[in-house]
């Protein structure tokens, strides 16, 4: 999934999350809710990681990352 992806899942949950009327089934509404977390949670874990990426893509470039541990963890060999 990328970036863009995830925007737009997350944007498709907050609309799920307003839709969400106090009329519905509280265990409607607590599925909905459920869900919107989990994919919350999910979605941090993965703009982190995106951002770990990009710190280290910027330090290479800067010539800060010889022999680091973190080429390692994020793929780069060298």
């Amino acid at each position: 999934m990328t970036l863009v992806q995830l925007m737009n899942e997350l944007g498709e949950q907050i609309e799920s999350v307003k839709a969400v009327s106090m009329e519905q089934d509280s265990q409607e509404r607590g599925l909905v809710l459920t869900k919107a977390d989990q994919i919350s949670r999910l979605a941090k874990q993965m703009i982190n990681g995106a951002d770990v990426i990009l710190r280290t893509d910027k330090l290479i470039a800067e010539g800060k990352l010889q022999n680091a541990t973190i080429r390692q963890v994020v793929g780069i060999e060298g």
